[in-house]
């Protein structure tokens, strides 16, 4: 797993597309520059899903990894 240190993690395992783009999204809205998002799910349609989602949303995905069934995306919000 990467080493950085998410600001929040939201853990979506069971919930399936589109709400996991959405929660996501609704989530990194709340937060501030520089905060990192750690979201866990285990839906496979978010490995297309929640970078492209974020990225149309001007959002920064850093990395996105398979762990077994669950899938982990680290999101920046970017600075200024």
């Amino acid at each position: 797993m990467s080493q950085a240190k998410p600001t929040l993690s939201l853990d979506l395992r069971g919930e399936h597309c589109p709400y996991n783009a959405i929660a996501t999204l609704e989530t990194l809205a709340t937060m501030q520059p520089g905060d990192l998002l750690e979201v866990v799910t285990d839906c496979s349609q978010s490995v297309n899903g929640i970078p492209e989602d974020t990225k149309a949303k001007g959002y920064n995905c850093l990395s996105v990894e398979q762990h077994g069934s669950l899938f982990r995306f680290l999101i920046e919000v970017p600075r200024g």
